[in-house]
């Protein structure tokens, strides 16, 4: 119980940061509802909005890039710790900004802060906490993102835009606070073979049971023989060309299933994740509701749209109990399935309501909105929270900065094309086609997904690994049992 607590309190630093974030997603439909009046001295065009809500994602890509060199090269507490720093920033801009440009400054530092944390958070956590509370603890991940959305929109209700910044402040202050007051990641320090400040770090968050000494020596042996190998490498690579040697080995890691699987994965999770409607619902909602629901004005759909707003932080919660009793492969196919077999019948719906096919007033009041309670809850109960877990799990110690770099980095390019392309397409094919179209994109997704995920839950990350590179998994734990032997001995 005490390393629970140990480790809550590491996970909730990050959990508040991801808070902030959500509160960040959630301040433009503050900002645009308050500033679209063009009576007012300051007010925002619609050209002015598309620019400000399209900022963040410009940053996002440069984060992307930055956070690995970072994470790499300074540890993860201490990368965690910046990549708070861009955010409260702009959170300072937006208090005191009286203009588009100082706006667009703001969300610039918000997509930064977005850029630095999306490859950090899952491997913050995956690296601090033990496996039988890995998936509860990245499940928080979608109940704080949710609830920052949420909390920034209640607020926006009640109070001005400037004083919703200085409240959204709040989560990256009590962050920031927490983070400096946390340990180093274990896994990092073994990295750097520093094993016995990673030993006392690894002891403080995971305890000395036996299976938790097991875990630590397998980890330590595994990174010794990475290492080796890289030194043998370095000795004999002394006369080639630096430039040629470096761009051979990105090549041959690339080519290695144990990272190459991986990064299939968390890309087309991440795709998923974008493209079945992270952001697209929160962002466009009155129109999707509008449409299916057969409705003229925003107005109309206030209620619903609460409604799903509330699912999606309620169905975050609930995702916590479903990650530590089921399999992850069983809460991701089912969920996928659902979530692609609601969209499809919106669509169908909404098809054959405009040719008539439907008469009953009580039906066509009714069905539509339990179809979207559907989609909801099949989406957020499973692949949301599933996408930052299975990214913090995948990828092996060796190249985690780097996989996790490349994978997220799908994630903001995703996000422009989603967000960017979808008033497009309801505009020329409708929402009912636009669904079908994020149908079939999910579909192939998933079944990438399930040709080439292992099980996760309640594996070491070191065993993740090693099923990668297809070692049996009770090879895994005769060695595993002979190193913890060979230390008992010692």
């Amino acid at each position: 119980m005490k390393q629970f607590i140990k480790q809550a309190f590491v996970v909730s630093g990050a959990a508040l940061n991801i808070a902030g974030h959500g509160c960040a997603h959630g301040y433009p439909a503050v900002l645009f509802a308050q500033l679209s009046d063009t009576r007012q001295p300051l007010h925002l065009t619609s050209h002015d909005m598309s620019w400000i809500a399209s900022a963040v994602g410009a940053m996002g890509i440069v984060g992307n890039f930055i956070s690995p060199v970072l994470m790499s090269r300074f540890g993860r507490q201490k990368a965690n710790l910046i990549s708070i720093v861009p955010a409260l920033l702009g959170w300072i801009v937006f208090v005191l900004a009286n203009s588009v440009p100082m706006f667009l400054i703001a969300r610039l530092l918000h997509g930064l802060a977005l850029g630095l944390r999306t490859p950090l958070a899952a491997i913050l956590v995956a690296e601090y906490t033990d496996p039988k509370y890995r998936g509860a603890f990245l499940g928080t991940f979608a109940i704080s993102l949710g609830l920052g959305i949420f909390l920034s929109h209640l607020w926006g209700a009640h109070l001005t835009w400037k004083v919703t910044a200085m409240v959204c402040a709040v989560f990256p202050v009590i962050a920031l606070g927490i983070i400096s007051l946390s340990p180093e990641s274990p896994s990092w320090l073994v990295s750097k073979r520093k094993y016995d400040e990673a030993k006392k770090a690894f002891r403080w968050l995971r305890g000395n049971g036996v299976e938790q000494q097991a875990e630590l020596e397998a980890m330590i042996e595994a990174q010794k023989r990475e290492a080796l190998v890289s030194e043998e490498k370095r000795v004999e690579k002394r006369f080639l060309k630096r430039f040629v040697d470096s761009l051979k080995d990105v090549l041959k890691i690339f080519r290695k299933v144990e990272f190459y699987k991986p990064s299939i994965i968390a890309i087309s999770i991440l795709i998923v994740f974008e493209f079945g409607g992270a952001h697209m619902v929160p962002a466009y909602g009155n129109e999707i509701l509008k449409a299916v629901l057969d409705k003229e004005d925003a107005s109309e759909v206030v209620w619903q749209f609460t409604v799903i707003d509330l699912l999606r932080t309620v169905c975050a919660f609930f995702a916590i109990f479903l990650l530590k009793i089921f399999k992850r492969r069983t809460i991701l196919f089912t969920s996928g399935l659902m979530t692609v077999l609601s969209l499809t019948l919106i669509s169908v719906f909404v098809y054959l309501r405009n040719s008539n096919v439907f008469s009953n007033s009580l039906f066509l009041d009714a069905a539509p909105m339990t179809l979207m309670i559907l989609y909801t809850l099949s989406f957020c109960l499973g692949l949301v929270p599933l996408t930052w877990v299975i990214c913090g799990e995948v990828f092996p110690l060796a190249y985690r900065s780097l996989g996790s770099t490349l994978s997220t980095s799908f994630l903001t390019p995703s996000f422009v094309v989603s967000m960017k392309t979808a008033p497009h397409l309801y505009s020329s094919i409708g929402v009912q086609g636009a669904f079908l179209v994020y149908s079939a994109l999910l579909s192939v997704c998933l079944i990438i997904i399930y040709a080439l995920l292992p099980e996760t839950k309640d594996r070491t990350l070191q065993d993740i690994e090693d099923s990668f590179k297809g070692k049996p998994e009770k090879d895994v734990e005769s060695e595993m049992s002979l190193m913890l032997g060979k230390d008992m001995l010692k």
